[in-house]
């Protein structure tokens, strides 16, 4: 019965989890744009909050060289205290390109929508012979009957986050894409950075936003 039980909560928590996701509602680029091919692509998380802002740049860049996109943190080069980082044109694009820095993609916060749901709970019917082989007999069945297991409902707090994405190249700092997304039903940093990071480098690749290194 406990193993069961057990194997119910992982179904559910996988269920639940699968429902967390990112859909990108609204894109722009350039008239002429073709799919870019980056020497090197900086990932910038635009957040106050040092352990939010990381967390989501190392999701992007992973999800990234999976997909043989060069990208790294903008955490690896950039100063902790983003307001340290140059206001000066000159500046700013001396250190990006002394890095070999050809593209930068910009992540910032738009909007928090909050919610409480409820996740309704579930019966499950399961014969007894799953646990002891009552089955195997009428006689051993009649006695034991059957087993109906319970899982009960709660509530979960939830949020649902929407992004705004912009794509830049170095060389002239023209916006070359940019792009709102929602991620629905997160409950936290880590669930937030991974549902985005997995939509945004498919979306980037499917749309011939961004081209992977052959």
């Amino acid at each position: 019965m406990k193993n069961f039980s057990t194997y119910l909560s992982i179904v559910l928590f996988v269920v639940i989890s699968s429902c967390q996701s990112t859909n990108f509602t609204a894109s722009w680029t350039t008239k002429d744009h073709q799919a870019r091919n980056f020497k090197k692509l900086l990932i910038v998380a635009m957040s106050p909050k040092v352990p939010a802002r990381t967390t989501v740049e190392d999701e992007v860049v992973y999800y990234m060289r999976l997909k043989n996109v060069n990208a790294i943190a903008g955490s690896d080069i950039l100063p902790v205290d983003r307001s340290q980082v140059p206001k000066e044109k000159d500046k700013i694009m001396a250190l990006l390109k002394s890095q070999g820095i050809d593209g930068v993609l910009t992540v910032s916060l738009m909007d928090v929508k909050r919610d409480t749901k409820y996740v309704q709970g579930s019966n499950y019917y399961a014969p007894l012979n799953f646990y002891g082989g009552y089955y195997s007999s009428f006689y051993s069945y009649y006695p034991n009957m059957y087993t109906n297991i319970y899982q009960p409902g709660y509530y979960v707090n939830t949020q649902d986050i929407y992004l705004e994405t912009n794509l830049f190249e170095v060389e002239n700092g023209d916006l070359i894409w940019s792009a709102q997304s929602d991620s629905r039903d997160i409950s936290e940093v880590d669930a937030l950075a991974n549902s985005y990071a997995r939509g945004l480098v498919s979306h980037t690749i499917k749309r011939k936003i961004i081209k992977p290194n052959e």
